[in-house]
């Protein structure tokens, strides 16, 4: 008999296994939970609901499916909280997972518009999609998606599709293991104080060349970053030219950690390091290379302001939500240039960190364009070069000594 707890998240209650009861000891969720149903997702399950929210104002869902359902409470908020008649398709190998989706689905009355089917997430995104295509694919696994992601594209609707990545794998993708990064995602990882960009763009490098595969064509439409995953929205499709077209987004990135110093560069430009600029700033510490990957856009503009509209009509988001999706709607114009994290710059030289805000006005002052991102707390994107923000950062050292 399986231990069983009412959850509330969003204005959906919903029954799933008794994490806390299962956790023991480890204080978070593992693949042995009965139903897997991971509370700490609740941000990452309100922006889903935010953005799926915004999407259709502009495109027509008619059809969603969530491969990787677990006790179902993704699907149940879109059903519960988006308006809208769309129909929905869960599915999960777990017997007992499809027998609670199924008892949750029923207990909110959503039968009318939703079913729960047990079996293989590849076979039935294939299958399932035959007679009528999918308009929206939520791919959300206990680790990475890559195994999910030729299905899930191949099972949306070619004209217009919308697609949701969450990798969870963060050693791999964040450096601790660039053999495996390269493995599951086609490019290599390193550590970093950015490391959480190159896993997004690594993760939408992957979703580029499957697409591409498929003559399909990507459009990133946002990105989310915490601690313990990522998560990409994805416009995917059927587009040979324009794909054809986004080959020039598949690219590297060079750091060198002695200076911290970045440089993105398109796989068309070839793979050569010669003009790095730290080596024009006399650094001569050694260049690390990340990708192949996505070097290009990672939001799109008017999705996160009608986003940033159609959040004041919700009042049961997290409370962090509108605020991160602030930074995002600030950050947006500065995706071509690698978050720099203040701090680790200040403890590299050996100087006390300013308040961000400061040294946003400093920079601006200097004539440079410069944003927070959602990334991360103590990070900046800016145009202006390493060398700059180091000597703005010393000279302040001395004012303040």
């Amino acid at each position: 008999m399986i231990r069983t707890k009412e959850y509330t998240e969003g204005k959906t209650t919903f029954v799933s296994a008794d994490v806390d009861h299962y956790s023991e000891d480890k204080q978070q969720p593992t693949s042995s939970l009965p139903v897997f149903m991971n509370p700490r997702m609740r941000v990452n399950r309100d922006f889903s609901v935010i953005f799926l929210h915004t999407y259709i104002r502009d495109n027509e869902i008619d059809l969603l499916c969530e491969p990787l359902a677990g006790s179902g409470v993704r699907t149940l908020r879109y059903l519960n909280e988006v308006p809208g008649n769309f129909q929905a398709l869960m599915f999960d190998a777990n017997p007992t997972a499809v027998e609670m989706a199924a008892k949750n689905i029923e207990t909110l009355g959503f039968q009318d518009r939703c079913e729960a089917k047990k079996g293989d997430a590849k076979l039935l995104l294939i299958s399932e999609s035959r007679g009528k295509r999918f308009d929206y694919v939520d791919v959300d696994p206990f680790g990475s998606p890559a195994p999910f992601l030729n299905a899930a594209i191949q099972s949306l609707n070619p004209r217009n599709g919308l697609l949701a990545l969450t990798a969870t794998d963060m050693p791999a993708l964040c450096g601790v293991w660039p053999d495996v990064a390269m493995r599951r995602y086609g490019g290599y990882s390193f550590r970093s104080p950015f490391s959480h960009e190159i896993a997004v763009r690594l993760l939408l490098g992957l979703a580029y060349r499957v697409a591409g595969l498929n003559d399909r064509s990507i459009r990133p439409l946002a990105v989310l970053s915490s601690e313990h995953f990522i998560r990409a929205w994805i416009g995917v499709k059927a587009s040979r030219t324009e794909s054809n077209v986004q080959a020039s987004e598949i690219g590297f990135v060079y750091y060198c950690p002695s200076c911290m110093s970045t440089e993105t560069v398109s796989l068309q430009d070839g793979p050569s390091t010669g003009g790095f600029n730290h080596q024009a700033e006399s650094c001569s510490g050694s260049i690390t290379t990340a990708g192949p990957l996505w070097i290009g856009s990672l939001y799109d503009r008017t999705m996160l302001e009608h986003a940033g509209e159609s959040i004041k009509e919700f009042d049961w988001f997290h409370a962090s939500v509108e605020r991160l999706l602030a930074m995002m709607v600030e950050e947006e114009p500065l995706t071509d240039y690698i978050y720099t994290d203040i701090h680790a710059l200040c403890d590299l030289h050996n100087v006390p960190p300013p308040k961000t805000e400061l040294l946003k006005l400093m920079l601006v002052n200097l004539g440079f364009r410069v944003s927070r991102t959602h990334f991360k707390s103590t990070a900046i994107r800016t145009d202006a070069p390493k060398s700059e923000v180091v000597k703005l950062l010393k000279d302040y050292s001395q004012e303040r000594a």
